[in-house]
């Protein structure tokens, strides 16, 4: 049909679509997106669906994932595809169906997906280049790589030949360079993958991976085996008055109570809380935890003397790929990292080269970081002290207030204050 508009118009005697038309094709559009979509029997995969399997697993008794975090993770990126995505876990720990439950959201709010295997992409790529081959080469790769939201699939799977590395290669460089909204799922930690594959899949400026594994004792080499959880430790039940605090050490601890709530708005650089025991920082590191865990973050609270021993009776016997340098490598890699009792254990050349390669990392990267001690910094490892002592990167607090819990003095450390939290762009 053509408006009726005066000849002067832009859209004189243009033909338009009429009402009935583009209703119908509003009426089609979900199929058109299932048939792109390429989820075939995943189509169903839901959040509640994967959210009802785990609670009937729990019920009877039977396996359930380490599902809480990233699934927060995963619904947070379905509102809002930014980036890329790496779900990453052994076989059968639901990886595939997180990303399909994703892929089924972004639908729902009208939006296209496309989801393949790396193996299945691979196959079709070869297939393209027979004389019958209904589709061109061309067209599939152009489609892949340019998708508005890609999932691709048990990477790291497919046959690693010289070919097969170069297209996967092509298509995750150009989507990576593109800043393209990508989901990519794998067995393993990315440093098993091609080097320039992994390289971009673990680039922080881009990536955010999150692991999956099964329960303690049915996965006894995942990193959440060593994740705390306390969900009653928030601000709420946090009281900076404690057993009648007052004057002074009342103002210090109602001070960190008002710097770890601000951090937990906005995660941004290190946070360092150092003072005696049950002056009350692991509680606020905590409600730190818990508040970002709400946010959908990917969270790590780790207590560090646990985290040595188990790296002690693991690194010796194992090679650079084992399961424990797994669990560094996750560690490392936390979207927010909190290191509870930090250097509590034996100060050992051992210890201070594990804790130096975990910060290290996680300081070049910027990655947000809290950190609770006993230990005044001017103790620490000097490699160590240098980057929680750095203004541009860390806040350092000191509670000198006595034990909130029953108002006894504790001895205090000399003042270790460092710079001001700074807005460096995180999720606020």
């Amino acid at each position: 049909m053509r408006k009726d508009v005066p000849l002067n118009d832009p859209d004189f005697g243009r033909l338009f679509p009429c009402q009935c038309l583009l209703t119908e094709q509003e009426a089609r559009r979900p199929d058109r997106l299932a048939r792109y979509s390429n989820l075939g029997s995943l189509t169903g995969v839901t959040f509640d669906t994967i959210e009802e399997q785990q609670k009937a697993a729990k019920e009877s008794g039977g396996a359930t994932l380490f599902l809480s975090t990233a699934m927060a993770v995963a619904k947070k990126y379905a509102a809002k595809p930014d980036g890329w995505l790496v779900i990453a876990g052994p076989p059968g720990t639901g990886k595939t169906r997180l990303a399909a439950a994703i892929a089924n959201e972004r639908m729902r709010q009208g939006d296209p997906a496309l989801f393949i295997s790396a193996a299945d992409l691979l196959d079709h790529l070869r297939s393209t280049y027979a004389p019958s081959s209904s589709v061109a080469y061309d067209e599939l790769f152009e489609q892949v790589r340019n998708a508005p939201l890609l999932i691709l699939d048990d990477l790291g799977a497919e046959s690693p030949t010289p070919w097969a590395l170069e297209k996967l290669n092509q298509i995750l460089g150009h989507r990576y360079n593109h800043r393209l909204a990508t989901i990519v799922t794998t067995d393993g930690p990315v440093e098993r993958l091609d080097e320039r594959i992994g390289a971009r899949l673990g680039d922080p400026s881009i990536s955010q991976i999150v692991a999956l594994a099964r329960k303690p004792g049915h996965n006894a080499h995942g990193a959440e085996r060593l994740d705390i959880v306390l969900p009653k430790l928030t601000f709420e039940s946090f009281d900076p008055g404690g057993m009648d605090l007052k004057g002074a050490m009342r103002d210090n601890l109602q001070e960190a109570y008002n710097l770890a709530k601000g951090y937990a708005r906005n995660p941004d650089g290190w946070l360092v809380l150092i003072g005696g025991s049950g002056c009350g920082k692991t509680h606020l590191a905590m409600a730190i935890a818990n508040e970002r865990r709400k946010q959908g973050d990917d969270v790590l609270f780790v207590l560090v003397p646990d985290f040595l021993d188990f790296l002690r009776s693991n690194l010796s016997r194992e090679r650079e790929a084992g399961p424990a340098y797994e669990i560094f490598d996750r560690v490392k890699r936390a979207g927010l990292l909190i290191l509870d009792d930090f250097m509590e254990s034996a100060n050992s050349p051992w210890v201070q080269e594990r804790m130096d390669l975990l910060l290290n990392y996680r300081s070049l990267n910027e990655l947000p970081t809290v950190i609770t001690t006993r230990m005044p910094a001017d103790e620490m490892d000097e490699r160590i002290r240098s980057r929680v002592n750095d203004p541009r990167l860390s806040n350092v607090f000191e509670i000198r207030a006595g034990d909130y819990r029953t108002g006894r003095d504790k001895p205090s450390h000399a003042p270790q204050r460092g710079g001001q939290q700074k807005p460096r762009g995180r999720a606020g």
